[in-house]
């Protein structure tokens, strides 16, 4: 076998191994799915501890002031704004 025969195939069995690397990697990706998380927020209030959770909406942000306390009619702020991991189906 001649030197240059040897780096050919020396060649084509690292672009094989290269391959065979990519396409396992491609079908690997494919099989995890990615996991689903939804915004939801905490709104709370200070006087007497009534929270509320709803959906996250845009604009909202910590100590915002919201609507009035149902209980004790003092304003209720947003406590926390989190991610809750949505159950696979």
């Amino acid at each position: 076998m001649q030197f240059s025969e040897f780096y050919t195939l020396l060649l084509l069995m690292l672009l094989l191994f290269l391959i065979t690397s990519l396409i396992r990697t491609i079908i690997e990706k494919r099989k995890v799915k990615k996991e689903q998380y939804k915004t939801r927020t905490l709104i709370k209030c200070a006087k007497c501890g009534y929270t509320e959770e709803r959906d996250f909406q845009i604009g909202d942000y910590v100590l915002k002031p919201e609507k009035e306390c149902p209980k004790c009619k003092s304003i209720t702020r947003i406590h926390r704004i989190y991610d809750v991991k949505v159950p696979k189906k």
